[in-house]
Parts: structure tokens; C-alpha cells; sequence
């Protein structure tokens, strides 16, 4: 009997994982907050880069402790087509970096300066970890309130994130 895995999502024609989603989302937030170089970075290209490497970084984490993990259970090296899907699973982790890029985009062509456009980019990851949480809530029989406090953790996990940056750089 086939079973629909339901930790899946679709988004634009791709099926991601809602746990690396959130997961590689809740990363990239936390990056965006603690990173204090932005005054030399203030480009597109700079902000871009800041979004990008940490997300290629996460995807190559994610595949190294994969095929780490797959050789100790297999007990043998990995085939040709193993490695493929091994790579072809760490795609989903470079969704994570289109979101950002997409405000990063509007943002710059906005009268928003560069922090702005950051701070706009960690509230957007805030309301994505608000729906990610939501379609879960829903798809674990959530109904009415109960479905609402759901949907409200992830706002609260992406406002803890955020809470990071007044910890860490008070200034």
C-alpha cells in the first residue's frame, strides 16, 4: 500500500519537506540576524551573497551528514544513482534561499535602504514559519483556535529568532 508522505509540500511545481524547510528557514533567519558586517555589504549583490552561501553551506551540511549517515547504514559506498538522490534531496534547502531573494529584489527596487530591506526579510521569514506551522497544524486535524495556536509557534519561533538580534547586538 503507497501512503502520501505528508511531511511534503509543493511549492511551484516542487515537493519540498515541511522539516527542512522550516529547519534551512529557521538557519537563514538566524544568519540575517546575527550577521553584523551589513555596512560593508550594503549592495544587492552584497545581501544577496549573505542569503545564498549560507544557504548553499546548510544544502552541503545537510549531503555530507547524509552520505555520512547512508554509509554507516549501508555499510558500503554509495552508488552512482544513491549519491544522486542524496543531491537531488538538497535542492529543497536552495528553495529556502528564493523567498528572501524575491523580497531582496522588491526591496531593493523600493525606497527601502538596505536595512530595511533586511528587517523586512526576517518579518517575512516570521510569516513563512507562521503558514509552514499552519499547513502542519491543518494536516495534523487542527481545527479553530487549536489550529490558530499552532499556526501562532511559528510565529513565535521566528519572533525568538528575531529577539536574537536585540541579545545579540543591542545597539
Amino acid at each position: 500500500m503507497v501512503t502520501a508522505n505528508t511531511d511534503e509540500i509543493h511549492i511551484g511545481g516542487q515537493t519540498v519537506s515541511l522539516e527542512r524547510i522550516t529547519y534551512a528557514t529557521i538557519v537563514l533567519m538566524s544568519v540575517l540576524v546575527v550577521y553584523d558586517g551589513w555596512e560593508q555589504l550594503a549592495s544587492f549583490v552584497g545581501v544577496a551573497l549573505v542569503i545564498v552561501c549560507p544557504t548553499l553551506a546548510l544544502g552541503a551540511a545537510h549531503l555530507f551528514s547524509e552520505a555520512v549517515h547512508a554509509h554507516a547504514e549501508l555499510e558500503r559506498p554509495l552508488t552512482r544513482a544513491e549519491w544522486a538522490q542524496l543531491s537531488a534531496n538538497q535542492l529543497q534547502i536552495l528553495f529556502t534561499a528564493v523567498p528572501p531573494m524575491l523580497v531582496l529584489a522588491v526591496g531593493w527596487v523600493s525606497p527601502l535602504d538596505a536595512h530595511d530591506t533586511i528587517q523586512v526579510l526576517l518579518w517575512t521569514g516570521v510569516l513563512t514559519l507562521v503558514g509552514l506551522a499552519a499547513i502542519a497544524g491543518r494536516r495534523a486535524g487542527f481545527h479553530g483556535w487549536r489550529w490558530i495556536l499552532v499556526a501562532m509557534s511559528g510565529g513565535a519561533v521566528g519572533l525568538l529568532v528575531i529577539s536574537l538580534q536585540i541579545l545579540l547586538k543591542p545597539h
